[in-house]
Order: structure tokens, then sequence, then C-alpha cells
């Protein structure tokens, strides 16, 4: 009997991570950006029976050709799926297995520039590395110096150029064999290579601000309930996230405090340059938190989910359903006291994304004007629900490689791109009432320059 920690998880995550919300900024501060991009090619969809019949898009990346890696998701399996600039397929690959080039557990996959995919399989402990045409070259294990084995990757981009990554990590909570363990993550960006290595350490790159202490407790416990001991103080109400994204040359963009600041990291230990707008964060007053404490504690209401071997508490017998329920309601109301107890931060962070584009352009999305939309969407994440509203609430801000504000894209009429490519190329990713998904590549207007004084339909390095 299992429990599935997708609530504990998810909370624990916004209450300390992806947090916040902003007031409106004046329209006179704001350039609007028209978000008439150029239409490439569809793929997917309800009506696809082939290769392009998709499940579950996991991740989407760009190699510099304009070729397309895709991570389907279906039950178990993992497929990765490359298609060209035209659409067209290029390979199809992926097994389960324990074996060479068989996927045992996938977190992550990323697109290497000169072309293929590095898959972060944490079941073998490793970067598995695959070309183009689905061929697999080699595995690198893990190895993170100063950082928790055992530690799973939160966000992982893939460098520019050159074969390494850049990724954080996440907060991971166990109860295993009477023992409770609890790692809130940490607030680092590392940097690993696997270029000529059998193993890949992940160095640290940028150190972010933390807001709180990193913590990382085992204990004895008599049950899950007690992991809630362990957390402290850890439940925190809008601790600005740490979000960031690759730059050319080798560098980072990231953000990681409730101001409009984002810092440009070019190697370890250089001098930090910051882009930014004169946007200020909102005051996290005693009526708010008096509601996001509210809020908190109805999510976690909402969030229990119970699994026995995959299983639906529904379909148990009724002396193991009330035995689950039991233990279900004990972590329930511990989960209750550590979100009634919540602290908050003094303000409500600004900034909820960053990426960049090929050629260094920096894309900043903003917190809708609600503050309480965090826990909305924690909710919906925790429960595995679809995040209603997400789509139009907050703004994305388009900086030129140099730091210039360019403009201001409305998420009413453009969510933040899934996957950036060269030469203007941005994928998304799009669902029907049947939570069937469709690829869409575009490409982005004149209007939305890539480098400063050079329209987007002009740049060099184009795929497809």
């Amino acid at each position: 009997m299992r429990f599935c920690c997708a609530a504990l998880i998810a909370l624990l995550a916004g209450c300390g991570g992806e947090t916040g919300g902003s007031a409106a900024p004046p329209p006179d501060e704001d350039r609007p950006l028209a978000a008439d991009f150029e239409d490439v090619y569809r793929i997917g969809g309800i009506a696809a029976e082939g290769w392009d019949a998709f499940t579950e898009i996991a991740d989407l990346d760009f190699d510099a050709g304009g070729r397309l890696y895709i991570r389907d998701e279906a039950g178990s399996s993992t497929r990765i799926v490359v298609v060209d600039g035209v659409g067209d397929l290029v390979a199809e690959f992926g097994r389960r297995g324990d074996g060479p080039g068989e996927l045992r557990d996938v977190g992550h996959m990323v697109a290497r520039p000169e072309g293929g995919v590095v898959i972060v399989d944490d079941g073998h402990r490793a970067y598995l590395l695959f070309g183009p045409d689905g061929s697999f070259e080699r595995a690198v294990r893990f190895a993170i110096e100063g950082a928790s084995e055992t530690a799973s990757a939160e966000a992982v981009r893939a460098a520019r150029e050159g074969e390494s990554l850049f990724l954080t990590r996440g907060a991971d909570a166990r109860f295993s064999n009477g023992e409770v363990s609890v790692e809130a993550g940490d607030r680092t960006i590392y940097r690993t290579s696997f270029a000529g290595a059998d193993e890949a350490a992940a160095t640290p790159f940028a150190e972010g601000w933390e807001a709180q202490p990193e913590q990382e407790i085992t204990m004895e416990a008599a049950d899950p309930s007690d992991m809630f001991d362990a957390f402290g103080d850890a439940f925190t109400g809008f601790v600005p996230d740490l979000v960031f994204d690759v730059l050319p040359g080798g560098g980072v963009a990231y953000s990681d405090s409730s101001a409009y600041a984002i810092k440009i990291q070019p190697a370890p230990g250089a001098p930090v340059r910051v882009v930014g707008r004169p946007l200020h964060p909102e005051p996290v007053t005693e009526s708010l938190r008096e509601r996001a404490r509210a809020r908190l504690v109805e999510a976690v209401e909402s969030s229990a989910r119970v699994q026995v071997d995959g299983q639906s508490a529904d379909d148990l017998p009724p002396a193991i359903r009330a035995q689950m329920s039991a233990m279900l309601e004990e972590m329930m109301s511990g989960m209750r006291d550590a979100v009634a107890n919540a602290g908050f931060m003094p303000e409500v962070p600004i900034v909820r994304d960053v990426r960049t584009t090929w050629e260094g352009a920096i894309w900043v999305q903003r917190w809708g004007s609600d503050p309480l939309a965090q826990i909305d969407r924690q909710a919906a994440f925790a429960s595995r629900g679809p995040e209603e509203g997400e789509a139009a609430a907050g703004w994305i801000d388009v900086f030129s490689p140099e730091g210039e504000y360019v403009g201001t894209l409305a998420l009413e009429e453009t969510p933040m791109p899934d996957a950036f490519g060269p030469g203007g190329l941005v994928a998304f990713v799009e669902t029907d009432e049947f939570d069937v998904p469709t690829i869409i590549l575009k490409r982005l207007p004149p209007t939305i320059p890539l480098e400063l004084g050079s329209p987007a339909s002009g740049a060099s390095g184009g795929g497809g």
C-alpha cells in the first residue's frame, strides 16, 4: 500500500516555489505587441491515427537545425518523436527496460544542439544520449557534487552550444521503513558536462537568493503524518520561485526574488548584469494572508489522493479502504495544521517564468493581477486537474539580447511558448476537450525582433 504524495510535494513547491501575483501596471507602462505569429505546421489532434497520435506531451525542444523533439508519455511508456522543419517524421524511438538504451524512469528530455536528445533517466541514474535518428550512443552516470544523490532535477535546459546541461533541484519527501526524509531543494543553478565523460558532475553555476534555509531532514516516524513535523516552518507563502533559461555563449538568465530583476550570469563567479522594468511587487497584507491561508486549506482538502498498486480506493475491499481512509485523514490533519500556521514573505513576487530565444532575447512572464491565482494553480496541479483560467491571466515582456525592453504580449492572446527554436521558431501545445494534444509550430513576426534592430524574418540560422 502506498500513498500518492502529489498533494504534499505540490503544496510544498507551491508555498516555497511557484507563487505570486502582482498588481497590473498602468497601461501606459506597457508597449503592446501583436501576437500575429506565422503558422508553420500542426501535428497531432483528435484525428491523428499514426505516429502523430500523441497522448501527453511531457517535453518539447529544438536543435540548432530546427528539428523538433517530442517526449510523449502514455501510461508507463515513453516515446520520443523527431520531426523536421515541415512537420514530417524523422525518427520515433523509446523502449522501457533496464538494458542499454532502454528507458526506466524518465524525468526530462532536452535536445542536443547538434542533433539528438539527452534523456535524464532517474531510474538508471544516468543521462542517456541518443542521435537524431534515435540511435543510442552512450550513458553518462549522475555525479552531483555538493548535493544529495537522491535529489531529482526540477528544471533542465540544454546549453545552446556544446555537450552540457543546466538544472535546478526540486523538493522531495519520502516515508519508508518507519523513517521520514525531507529535502526542500536548494536555490542553485547547476551545470553538468558530459563531453567525453563516463560520469557527469553537476557543479554550482549561479546561486539564487535564499528566501529560507535549505532543509534536509531524516527522522524516525510512526506513520506518514509524522513527516509534517519534519517540515517545521517550510510552509511559507509567496516565496519567489527560482526560474531560469540558457543564453548563447554558455550563460543563464534567471529570476530569484519578488522584484522585477532578471539576472544575467555569463559564467560562474562573473559579475551579474540585471535586466528589468520599473514595476514593484505588491505588499502582503494581513487580509491577503488570511485569504491565502483559507485557499491553502481548501487546496489541501481537494488534493487528497490515495492509490494502491495503481487502483482507485473505491475498488478496494471495505476493510482496506477504511484503513487507508484513516491513514489519509492523519496525513490531511498534519497538512491542515502546517498550512494553517503558514508564514508569508512580505511581498508578492512579480515574475512567474523566464525563457530565452536561441539568439538571446529574454521573455519574462508576469503573474496576473490576482495574488491568489498561485493557490488555485497548485490545487489543480496537486489533483492532476486542468489549470483553469491560467492562460488568461498575466503578461509576457520581451527584452532584446542587449537587455532593452521591446514590448509586452498579453496571455489572453498567446501563452508562453513551450519551446523556442532557431530563427524565431516557437512551439505550442494545445489540448482539446478530450485532453488530446496538438503541437503547433509557428514563427515570430517581424514586430518581435530576435536581435536589436533585426526583424525576426531576416534572422539567420532558421530551422525548417
